[in-house]
């Protein structure tokens, strides 16, 4: 292709003979395409049919079930007590040696209807996020949505929404004038550069002219690689293809599992429902509505008299109690000390010498005392046990220790500051067992994990219990901070452990990776479906001031900002409201007036340069600014709402 050619421009030039393969890839690309296409909408307004149910029957039922609720574990518990006093006075009647069993206190039995919506998070209880599918990527350049689900760095041009139509054919015309604006020789800073150009130009306006999407793709990913202009085979054609196709596919197969998730939840099976009962006249909401308050009247009846039979059986026990303990003096008894179901009972507390025990068993408890005394002088016995209990507490292991070789790296990089810890493989021949760790294999949800481990599974809390105490947790600051991704600073121009940070959350959910040292965002995304690794231990990280948390309210709600400790230390007003900017404003498309946005705190109006207090600090709308503060905060609540990762034009 000469330079005259390239002087053709937008003008069609005549279409090559198709090869049938690529065809073939072709038309299976716009298949998928399609497919991916109506899951998508399909699955965005079944997730947004939900969420709207949800937010509706949590409005109008939230309070009466959370009564039942109280009023049902006021029950339980009296029931405890009950069965329990009644277990200990048949074993007092009984005295030494007796073989008498304990009778249990009748219950009441109560429908359950409704309350199962709250089991998946859903409409019934707490507010439900119906986990919207789809895909995205996102990091520092922000997000890139794409209808083939590519980003452009996988050679996706993010602009059609369809093959075929004035859709594609615009789409199409756009790839074009893109490369076209990036390869013209007019760009050219000298000769050599002007004629590289032309050869690239050439290029573009032969597959334009053919209307040959896959050739203007494969040039796009060529000049993006730095490569040189040169000939796009039918080879070429046909892998970019049916890799694309392939990719789509896999989407598309993603999408239709999330529809049929939804489809199955307890949400969804409430919304038919009350569908069903509003076409037969009635309303399901109210009728609900009234079970549930005479279910809680009922529960909260039946709590007053269990509440006077449990006086009087307590009164009961104390009788029989001092009857046998009288006896067993009065017959010199030995075995008083042996005879004493009360000092027995795990129900009872022996008065205020024995505090609220928490989870944690006996096991875990010294499993707490050992951790702490290790910390101190042999931490990197403190640090496996750390290691192991947040690999497993994270469900998915953090992707840092997924494999031998992370497990290799990230403990080398922690026992260099223990002259005495030996290596991986000597870590593995001899665990320290006496705090419970071993090598061995575990299960669970369907998956079988192996490696280091704590030996039984109720040694956690003691873990847990811990890492309260500073020795511990000066430890596992050290072993957390060490899981995170390597990743390049942009501000310090260093190479560091990336912190994961929970960079908001209250009206919505955002997660990064940030530097530890100047606090620097190195990558940003939103969270569907469960937590696992980094994210799974953020609330460890939070407790262990590896993080901190800058509690904001705005406008009746509460939203949280988490920082590195050092960069929240130096956390402006200038820079809440940037934060806040960032992560709500823009992604909603809501601009405010320049500085109708006011940080509060003390009953004042802070300047941009003010350090913020621990406490206390609020944001609002300036007075006359639209929209106002609450009005604002409604917005982004419907925004998050709604929000469904979008496709179309770039």
């Amino acid at each position: 292709m000469t330079s005259g050619s390239a002087g053709r421009g937008l003008v069609p030039g005549a279409a090559r003979p198709a090869d049938p393969g690529v065809a073939a890839a072709e038309r299976r690309r716009r298949e998928a395409l399609a497919a991916v296409d109506a899951l998508d909408e399909e699955v965005e307004r079944l997730a947004g049919a939900l969420d709207d149910f949800a937010r509706r029957w949590e409005a109008a039922l939230g309070a009466s079930f959370a009564a039942l609720s109280d009023a049902e574990r006021l029950v339980r518990r009296i029931q405890v007590l009950e069965d329990e006093l009644s277990r200990v006075s048949a074993a007092l009647r009984a005295g030494p040696g007796g073989r008498a069993a304990g009778r249990r206190a009748p219950g009441t039995a109560r429908a359950a209807r409704g309350r199962a919506g709250r089991a998946d998070g859903g409409a019934a209880g707490r507010r439900r996020d119906p986990g919207l599918g789809g895909w995205v990527a996102q990091g520092d350049g922000g997000t890139w949505p794409s209808a083939d689900g590519e980003s452009p760095e996988e050679g996706g041009s993010g602009d059609a929404t369809a093959d075929g139509g004035a859709e594609d054919a615009g789409s199409l015309k756009r790839l074009h004038r893109r490369l076209a604006r990036l390869v013209h020789p007019d760009l050219a800073a000298d000769d050599e550069e002007r004629a590289r150009l032309a050869a690239w130009m050439a290029r573009v306006n032969d597959a334009w002219a053919r209307r040959d999407r896959a050739a203007l793709e494969l040039i796009a990913e060529r000049i993006g690689g730095g490569e040189e202009a040169g000939e796009v085979s039918d080879a070429d054609r046909l892998a970019h293809l049916e890799a694309r196709a392939a990719a789509l596919e896999g989407i598309a197969a993603s999408l239709a599992a999330e529809r049929d998730r939804l489809a199955a939840t307890e949400t969804h099976r409430l919304m038919a429902e009350a569908g069903r009962r509003a076409a037969e006249g009635g309303d399901l909401v109210e009728e609900t509505r009234r079970d549930v308050e005479a279910e809680a009247a009922e529960a909260r009846a039946d709590s007053r008299q269990r509440l006077e039979r449990l006086w009087r059986s307590a009164e009961e026990a104390g009788r029989l109690w001092r009857r046998a303990m009288t006896g067993l003096v009065r017959r010199g008894g030995g075995g008083l000390r042996r005879f004493d179901p009360l000092a027995e009972s795990p129900v009872v507390r022996q008065g205020a010498a024995r505090l609220a025990r928490q989870r944690a068993g006996p096991a875990a408890r010294d499993l707490a005392r050992r951790l702490e005394a290790a910390a101190e002088r042999t931490p990197w016995e403190a640090a496996a046990v750390v290691l192991a209990y947040l690999a497993e507490a994270a469900g998915r292991p953090p992707e840092a220790i997924a494999a031998p070789g992370g497990w290799a790296e990230r403990w080398a990089l922690l026992r260099e500051a223990w002259e005495d810890a030996p290596d991986l493989e000597t870590l593995l021949a001899r665990p320290p067992r006496h705090l419970g760790l071993e090598l061995g294999l575990r299960a669970r949800d369907g998956e079988v994990g192996a490696g280091l481990q704590l030996a039984s599974a109720d040694l956690g809390p003691g873990v847990e219990l811990a890492m309260a105490r500073e020795p511990v947790a000066r430890v596992a600051r050290a072993v957390l901070a060490a899981l995170g991704p390597r990743l390049r600073c942009g501000r310090c121009r260093r190479t560091r452990l990336a912190l994961h940070v929970v960079r908001t959350r209250g009206l919505d959910e955002v997660h990064g990776l940030a530097c530890p040292a100047c606090g620097a965002v190195l990558r940003s995304w939103w969270r569907y479906g469960e937590a696992e690794g980094l994210e799974a231990l953020a609330p460890i990280a939070l407790r262990l001031g590896l993080v901190s948390e800058q509690l904001v309210r705005i406008g009746g709600a509460t939203v949280a900002f988490q920082l590195p400790a050092r960069a929240r230390e130096k956390l402006t007003a200038g820079a809440l409201r940037a934060l806040f900017a960032e992560l709500y404003l823009r992604p909603a498309a809501i601009a405010l007036p320049a500085g109708a946005l006011q940080v509060w705190a003390g009953g004042k109006e802070l300047r941009p340069s003010a350090r913020l207090p621990a406490t206390g600090v609020r944001l609002a709308v300036a007075p006359g600014a639209a929209p106002g503060t609450r009005d604002l905060v409604e917005a982004l609540r419907a925004r998050v709402a709604r929000r469904f990762r979008p496709h179309g034009a770039g």
